[in-house]
């Protein structure tokens, strides 16, 4: 009798056993999909030379280095301007499209622009290059551009680096498509190139 028991158990056991395994091979298992997804970013576009300038500005030397970036978080085009008087940093300052898109709408500078609410929503910064010094103040171009609007403008901003309060203060002072006369910046910029060709 104990030996019937003992085959009845080992029996059920083996039948058992052959139902798991054949239910596990018969493809009702499904591998879990770890696959790993990646986001594509797209190609940031604008200009990615670096500009340097030494500058004397009341009878002080002063060095400006003008290096472009790519906002990691948001994926866009920025530049950073650095000056520095021998070895003191006056100002550390980073323009993107949302400081002079804010700026222009802050100040309402050309409200009666068509293209006065979408420099901030429509346009993506390209380049920016030195213009020249007036009294304390630096001034740039900004090169913005809108693939929507098939438009290019050219922003005029200037950057306080004298008085205490003002130093790094951003100010734009408009936009059109043309520029803003000669560029000092570009112009001692591919005199620097020339001379570093011969």
């Amino acid at each position: 009798m104990k030996q019937i028991n003992i085959l009845i158990t080992l029996m059920i056991g083996c039948v058992g056993c052959n139902q798991t395994n054949q239910s596990t091979t018969a493809g009702d298992y499904q591998p879990k999909n770890d696959s790993l997804t990646s986001e594509t970013k797209s190609e940031v576009m604008g200009d990615f030379t670096i500009y340097e300038h030494d500058l004397s500005m009341y009878n002080e030397k002063y060095f400006m280095r003008i290096t472009p970036d790519v906002d990691s978080v948001l994926n866009k085009y920025e530049s950073n301007i650095l000056l520095t008087k021998k070895t003191d940093t006056i100002f550390n300052k980073t323009i993107n499209i949302d400081s002079l898109g804010l700026t222009i709408l802050k100040h309402r500078i050309f409200a009666d622009s068509t293209e006065y609410s979408r420099i901030a929503t429509d346009y993506e910064l390209r380049k920016v290059v030195y213009h020249g010094v007036r009294t304390n103040d630096l001034y740039f171009e900004a090169k913005i551009e809108s693939e929507k609007r098939h438009k290019t403008l050219i922003v005029l901003f200037q950057i306080s680096y004298l008085y205490k309060d003002e130093i790094g203060k951003l100010f734009v002072n408009g936009f059109n498509e043309n520029g803003f006369g000669p560029n000092e910046g570009e112009t001692e910029n591919n005199k620097n190139r020339a001379i570093k060709a011969l």
